[in-house]
């Protein structure tokens, strides 16, 4: 997928939740006034309850699942590694429950506190990544990360561990797994690992300040691949006399 193909069905995923969140209740209000359900005493509940609890979270899903899939199919386009499929699917699984929040907002229910404490650190995560992936790679032929393996590492680390913490932050998953796929043992080893993984994670943390210094390693990371091979290379170059001196890294000059 294109940089600006993926560009323009990440807006429309976005403008699809901002309409369902936003707009939608003025659309479900005009389909029941011009319904005529109201005519009749108590008809009108089974109409404002299939378009409040189904097609309205539905729309927040089918957004999501836009986004999911195209970001899938730019990480396929720029041909990264397989582990990327891996780490955004653990952010979207992560995020799925948040949007759900905004099912009330027509009716003032949603206040700012509770997305505040609902706020998911890892769709942070998938923010600057997917600002990333909007970078049209393929029109300079640059490749994405960067040419040093150093950067190629760090992203990663970082990556790897919010998708992790976002795992085990995931109360939800062992019971997916159990009723939807019948992996009745394997959720619960994830269940009962989850505690320890978010604690040696969070490195013993009971706040998210871990996951907030990770977030800056990514981003700060992501933009350091940014920079010209030049500048990577001179990097690359200083480094050199910090490697052992039979390294074949150190004798082709790349680190």
């Amino acid at each position: 997928m294109f940089a600006g193909r993926y560009l323009w069905w990440s807006l429309i995923a976005i403008a699809g939740f901002l309409f369902f969140a936003v707009y939608f209740d003025y659309v479900s209000w005009a389909i029941v006034q011009c319904s005529g359900c109201a005519k009749g005493s108590g008809s009108c509940g089974p109409l404002v309850l299939f378009l409040s609890e189904t097609v309205k979270p539905g729309g927040f899903w089918l957004a999501g699942a836009i986004l999911f899939v195209c970001t899938i199919g730019r990480i396929h386009y720029l041909k990264l590694s397989p582990f990327w499929h891996l780490v955004v699917a653990a952010w979207f699984l992560a995020i799925g429950p948040f949007p759900l929040l905004f099912s009330n907002i027509w009716h003032g229910e949603m206040r700012l506190e509770a997305i505040i404490d609902a706020f998911p650190i890892p769709l942070l995560f998938l923010a600057a990544f997917g600002a990333y992936l909007a970078l049209p790679f393929e029109d300079d032929g640059r490749k994405p990360f960067s040419g040093w393996r150093l950067l190629h590492y760090a992203v990663a680390l970082a990556a790897g561990h919010s998708a992790l913490l976002a795992i085990s932050d995931s109360p939800g998953l062992p019971v997916f797994l159990s009723k939807e796929f019948g992996l009745t043992h394997l959720a619960a080893m994830i269940a009962d690992a989850q505690p320890r993984m978010a604690f040696a994670l969070r490195l013993g943390s009971a706040d998210d300040a871990p996951s907030y210094v990770v977030l800056a390693f990514f981003v700060l990371s992501l933009l350091a691949s940014l920079a010209p091979d030049r500048w990577t290379q001179a990097g690359a170059a200083s480094l050199q006399p910090f490697m052992p001196a039979g390294s074949p890294r150190r004798r082709s000059g790349r680190v």
